[in-house]
């Protein structure tokens, strides 16, 4: 495309104006490249205008993307210290004697008196099935869950305490037992007893027994 542009003179009494200076200017296309390589190289050279002593060196940017992470390395660590640790171990608490478990080696032993009396034994007063044949107790003192130290005195046992016998405390075998009651226990027999003791003395002290008071 060309555009010509145009002036007029004018003219004044006093001076002569200069003669009208055409000035033409032409458009033409700019064609712009993309180059790569050596000719980018080539493209890169510092500018060098008025005033400048000695240009820079041209810097090329690059963008390399992520950075290199470096390698975790594994730090040294001091050698753990060694040695035995004493762990206190509890002591364990003593379980409560069973009233159902007593033993002979629990028995109090009672300082003799004078009076003793060694000869059989029988029982009776149980209500569980499991510790042998069921038994009727006398109605005052039942069979219970604590330990029943109560008998009925045999023939040779009433005669040797005399006529107040019942109520007595005698010690069988170093337990303490309470006489409640009376039992004919096989008098005039080879078997026969000179007391019946409630089940739970029984289970302790066996058939064989020594009594003193």
């Amino acid at each position: 495309m060309l555009l010509i542009l145009g002036t007029t003179t004018a003219t004044t009494t006093a001076t002569q104006s200069t003669p009208p200076v055409a000035a033409v200017h032409a458009l033409s296309p700019v064609t712009l490249s993309i180059v790569s390589g050596a000719a980018e190289d080539a493209l890169r050279e510092p500018i060098v205008g008025p005033g400048t002593a000695s240009p820079a060196p041209a810097v090329l940017l690059e963008d390399r993307g992520t950075p290199p992470v470096p390698a975790a390395t594994q730090r040294s660590q001091p050698a753990p210290a060694r040695g035995l640790v004493a762990k206190a171990i509890p002591k364990p608490k003593p379980k409560p004697a069973s009233h159902r478990r007593v033993t002979r080696s629990h028995v109090a032993r009672v300082r003799s008196t004078g009076h003793v009396l060694r000869g059989l034994a029988s029982w009776y007063c149980n209500n569980d099935a499991s510790r042998g044949p069921i038994s009727s107790c006398h109605y005052q003192y039942p069979d219970t869950g604590a330990f029943n130290a109560y008998a009925a005195a045999g023939p040779k046992l009433r005669a040797a305490l005399g006529g107040n016998w019942r109520g007595r405390i005698v010690y069988v075998d170093g337990l303490r037992v309470k006489l409640v009651d009376w039992c004919q226990c096989y008098q005039g027999r080879s078997y026969e007893k000179l007391i019946d003791l409630y089940r739970d003395v029984y289970a302790v002290v066996g058939g064989s027994v020594t009594i003193r008071w």
